[in-house]
């Protein structure tokens, strides 16, 4: 039995994006109700990551509607579901002279989140030890649990993970 589409986490009914002729998404049907964990796989160049934007509503279908958590994404009144997102990009970029813990702290107050949602992150990635050093001294995988961290932070509704092992 398929759930109504305000139940569903996300929901795309025949999303296609193009860019010139290049056909990057070709009429892309998916329902995807809560507590589901989808991975999408596929070679470089796929879509994979045109898919995520798309359901982020960072990207704008060419066809097809999206919806997420009962809403599009891209629709203006839809702040308070982005809010319910995580995101951790394949490419990760923080600014290299603040620390890990400064850096969490920010984007949990962007969100609306105490410090010590930060201070609870940092520990269950593994970063509490290095929380007060620079950025631009972590490892790559450093960096990247750091990117994590933050796509975690108040336990999204939706967490999009774009080559989380990269």
């Amino acid at each position: 039995m398929t759930s109504p589409s305000s139940d569903l986490v996300v929901k795309l009914d025949s999303v296609s994006k193009h860019y010139g002729e290049l056909k990057a998404l070709e009429a892309i049907n998916l329902d995807l109700p809560p507590g589901e964990v989808l991975g999408l796989f596929g070679h470089n160049g796929a879509g994979k990551s045109t898919l995520m934007k798309i359901i982020l509503g960072v990207l704008e279908p060419c066809q097809g509607e999206v919806l997420t958590l009962g809403q599009s994404p891209r629709d203006k009144k839809a702040h308070h579901i982005r809010q319910k997102f995580g995101y951790l990009p394949e490419n990760v970029s923080f600014y290299d002279h603040l620390s890990g813990r400064d850096i969490l702290t920010y984007f949990a107050k962007l969100k609306g989140f105490k410090k010590n949602e930060a201070e609870r992150l940092l520990e269950s990635v593994g970063l509490q030890a290095a929380a007060n050093r620079a950025v631009k001294t972590y490892s790559k995988g450093m960096r990247q649990r750091l990117g994590l961290a933050q796509a975690l932070l108040g336990k999204p509704k939706l967490l999009l993970l774009d080559e989380p092992t990269v």
